[in-house]
């Protein structure tokens, strides 16, 4: 045994002194294996890479040790081969193991999320529906509905299953199958989808009802004409008196889609006492689907508007923003031709306005001040509501810049002879803010404030001096453009601010502000002593200037100051005459320097003239949005026109016809209201209005009580006081 492990080992080694003997293998093979690393090397084997001197066999030994990675767990530790899944699918039916079959369609189910495509399964995953288990039907359907249009022609195998699911006694079944069948959208399925649609909208629940207008709207964008010229359209109509609030809501929606084309669904006076009579019992969503619809319902008299806004009174309560806007719009519509009647209606809208302005959310309060914004914006009584409660608006130090805006534009509006003070001295808090943008604004703000309270103008162009003698660059530019604009109206004022010009001219470096202090040194070079001196440093740098704009107003006040001190500035402007007309490139400042040198070589006193002439004192500046801007965009109110400050046609495009704005036409003015009608309560209750008397306010119905007063003895549903009993929103018995 020894003999022959030596004979194997020269063999081994290189040497061919013979094969070893086969009893010596044998034995070789009882004792111990051979290292097979001293095998003679093979062609057919691959050869090793030799380690380099830096390379250790140790360390070698360490990198081959390195564990495997780790497998991943669940459904996705297969590598996803469709034969795999097939099997799993038949086994699972064929053995009619229910847990299996399911863990089998998860597993596909799986893979369909992850992006694998397994649509060779269709006809698998079609004979796995026929099964009681609604966990299985849901994924099965999710996988049909998933794969129907790439596998069109397959898609006909699951009709037969999904209608028999239509018909099944569970309406969990029901909805599902009727959900799944209408989301195939294929056009060869219509003629199966029609039949199955309607027998659901007459379905004795209300899951299903819904999900079959839903079913309509799909429909609708298959084929049209089988909604409009076949009696689904006028059983979509019929559910909108459903006795379920969700298949109303879906039943409005569906038909402002359908009917897009014709400006949608027009209710009528029966569908819209119907539906204020059960407005408490919608969801938020519902609700403002509902007050969406009123907006194009034509209001008789007066007395129906006051029916109508003390049924939605309750409303504002409502913590959702989508509803009490929505209230809003229709108030403010409502009364729109009545303004002595809005502001009373503006006080009760005010205090659910500002509860919501408070959310947490900042995209909602944010929502809430724009609309705000809006309504402040159309005049001095709608300011008068909210300007007692102006420190509402002020500015939170952790308020997103986009609030703090909105409330800073609300602040410059608000702002009266009373409240003036307090909002100037809270916007110059905001001038040292962070923000740049802020900053600007809040100067911005001041300077309109003066313009618009002549009373707080002196200690408004104060304030303004002080900002100016700050070493900030875009606090000076803005405080400059500010304080042109109010010695243009308040030359008077002029005096306090003359001193910090010269400081703020080594600031500035902005066009803007380099535009408004030229302009202010053309004006008042007389009140400015050094205003000369202060002018030659720019008109040494006249060349090197980049913008057009401030070269044109520096050869504007260099003509003006000549005029009032002329052997100061008489070098001076032939020098910036001369490079402007010989050396600069701006076609319109080279033209500006030819007309003002040909005016003074012609006559100075013509030239004095024609550049100083004098100016009127400006009342007005002209505003950002002109007013049928204003107009258009309000009629918009509660949409993201508001928010955009453009109407919906500069942003949207509306397929089928133009956009259309839902104003809700006001009621005809026909004198005063009839007897027994009453205006919306007061912010905390008490008495409403009718006319110009008060009289005492109904409380609120509860729920079970026909909002319509068709309960004995109760009130209507406007809550009119003293109204008789039975009495009907729209006059009828």
């Amino acid at each position: 045994s020894s003999g022959a492990w030596r004979d194997g080992a020269q063999f081994a080694a290189g040497g061919r002194r013979g094969f070893p003997r086969p009893g010596a293998a044998a034995a070789a093979l009882t004792t111990e294996a051979p290292d097979h690393s001293k095998l003679p090397i093979r062609k057919h084997r691959v050869r090793q890479p030799k380690l380099s001197s830096s390379n250790s066999p140790k360390k070698a030994e360490t990198s081959m040790a390195q564990p495997p990675p780790p497998r991943p767990a669940g459904y996705f530790e297969k590598k996803g081969e469709v034969h795999e899944l097939r099997q799993l699918l038949r086994g699972a039916s064929a053995e009619r193991d229910q847990q299996k079959k399911r863990d089998a369609i998860k597993k596909v189910i799986a893979y369909m999320t992850l992006g694998i495509d397994v649509s060779p399964l269709f006809s698998e995953m079609v004979m796995a529906s026929a099964t009681t288990d609604l966990v299985q039907k849901k994924m099965v359907y999710l996988y049909l509905v998933n794969y129907a249009e790439s596998n069109s022609d397959l898609a006909i195998l699951a009709i037969n299953t999904l209608q028999k699911d239509c018909r099944d006694d569970d309406p969990m079944i029901r909805g599902l199958a009727l959900r799944s069948l209408c989301s195939l959208s294929l056009a060869n399925m219509v003629e199966y989808l029609q039949p199955a649609v309607q027998r659901a909208l007459e379905d004795v629940n209300g899951y299903v009802r819904k999900t079959a207008v839903i079913g309509v709207v799909k429909i609708f964008y298959i084929n049209p004409s089988v909604v409009t010229e076949t009696e689904l359209l006028p059983s979509l109509k019929r559910l909108v008196n459903d006795n379920d609030a969700h298949v109303v809501s879906n039943t409005i929606s569906a038909l402002e889609e359908v009917l897009a084309a014709e400006g949608g669904y027009m209710p009528t006076e029966e569908v819209i006492t119907g539906l204020l009579n059960r407005i408490m019992h919608f969801s938020e969503w519902g609700q403002c689907a509902i007050l969406r619809l009123l907006t194009k319902y034509s209001v008789a008299n007066e007395g129906e508007m006051f029916d109508i806004m003390n049924i939605l009174d309750d409303l504002l309560k409502q913590s959702s923003s989508a509803v009490v806007l929505s209230v809003t719009k229709i108030f403010v519509d409502l009364t729109s031709n009545r303004p002595d009647i809005q502001q009373d209606v503006l006080m009760r809208l005010k205090g659910p306005l500002l509860t919501l302005m408070a959310a947490s959310s900042m995209e909602l309060a944010y929502t809430v001040l724009v609309h705000i914004h809006a309504l402040i914006s159309r005049g001095p009584r709608q300011v008068e509501v909210f300007q007692a409660d102006f420190k509402q608006f002020f500015c939170r130090y952790n308020e997103p810049s986009y609030i703090k805006q909105v409330k800073i534009d609300i602040l410059t509006m608000l702002a009266d002879f009373n409240s003036a003070e307090h909002i100037v001295l809270e916007l110059s808090e905001y001038v040292t803010e962070v923000d740049v943008e802020i900053a600007r604004r809040a100067i911005r703000a001041i300077g309109t404030i003066a313009v618009h309270v002549p009373s707080t103008s002196e200690m408004i162009v104060s304030s303004l001096s002080n900002l100016l003698e700050l070493d900030i660059d875009y606090v000076c530019t803005e405080a400059a453009v500010v304080m042109k604009d109010l010695v243009r109206k308040y030359p008077e004022q002029f005096q306090q601010a003359s001193g910090a010009v010269q400081k703020c001219l080594k600031i500035v470096s902005e066009p803007d502000g380099k535009s408004a202090l030229l302009w202010i040194l053309g004006e008042y070079g007389l009140l400015i002593e050094d205003a000369p001196y202060l002018l030659e440093p720019m008109i040494d740098g006249f060349m090197e200037e980049p913008s057009g704009a401030v070269q044109l107003e520096m050869l504007t006040a260099t003509v003006k100051l000549f005029f009032c001190r002329p052997p100061e500035v008489q070098k001076m402007l032939g020098r910036l005459l001369q490079e402007a007309i010989q050396e600069c490139t701006h076609p319109d400042v080279r033209d500006r320097a030819l007309l003002y040198y040909r005016l003074l070589q012609v006559s100075p006193e013509e030239a004095r003239r024609v550049i100083c002439a004098p100016k009127e004192v400006v009342e007005e500046f002209q505003e950002e949005m002109d007013a049928d801007l204003k107009d258009r965009v309000f009629e918009e109110f509660n949409s993201l026109s508001t928010v955009y400050k453009q109407p919906a046609s500069k942003f949207i495009q509306v397929s089928g016809s133009p956009f259309v704005a839902t104003k809700m036409p006001p009621p005809p003015l026909e004198g005063e209201p009839p007897a027994g009608f009453a205006k919306p309560a007061p912010v905390n209750g008490g008495a409403a209005y009718a006319g110009d008397h008060q009289v005492p306010m109904v409380p609120s119905p509860s729920p079970e009580t026909d909002l319509l007063g068709e309960s004995g003895g109760g009130a209507g549903a406007a809550g009119a006081a003293g109204g008789a009993a039975g009495a009907s929103v729209f006059g009828g018995p």
